[in-house]
């Protein structure tokens, strides 16, 4: 299970209130990135996103543990990182969400296993918001998957998006 996880947003604060909406979560300072929120839902589970100013990155520090420095100003920001979240909002909201915000947002098709919201925060970098009816897709696909003979060929038929199903 993924307790938590990190990004960056050219408006922390913002992100962090779209992901506590959509999450029903809470959104607290992180104080040790400043400038930086965190987003907890309760779910028991300690589920959370750390939201750092764009730019920042971590580099190792021996014990002490890792340090928060940033790339100069106009460094890419884009990245293969990413991560769906289940939420229990419909569709047409999570859209209506990153639009009120400027952002990208589409519904796509997986391949035919699944679908997915990509919501592309800052119009940088992508999460997969999953509605319950698509996070229903998703799960019974990620459960076929662990009950074949060979989960290898899973994703054989999952090829490179031709283009999305719909744009806001």
């Amino acid at each position: 299970m993924i307790h938590h996880l990190s990004v960056s947003a050219a408006d922390p604060k913002g992100a962090a209130e779209f992901f506590a909406d959509i999450m029903s979560g809470v959104v607290v300072d992180f104080q040790p990135n400043p400038g930086s929120y965190m987003v907890f839902k309760a779910d028991g589970h300690g589920t959370a996103i750390e939201i750092y100013p764009a730019g920042s990155v971590m580099e190792p520090n021996g014990e002490p543990g890792a340090i928060f420095t940033r790339q100069p100003e106009g460094a890419d920001r884009r990245s293969p990182t990413h991560f769906a979240l289940g939420v229990d909002l419909a569709q047409d909201e999570i859209l209506a969400r990153a639009a009120a915000r400027g952002w990208d947002a589409f519904v796509c098709d997986r391949g035919g296993h699944f679908h997915v919201i990509e919501v592309w925060v800052d119009n940088t970098w992508l999460v997969e918001i999953l509605p319950p009816t698509f996070a229903a897709e998703y799960l019974d696909f990620a459960g076929a998957v662990t009950e074949m003979a060979d989960p290898n060929r899973a994703l054989d038929s999952h090829q490179p998006q031709a283009r999305t199903l719909e744009r806001v």
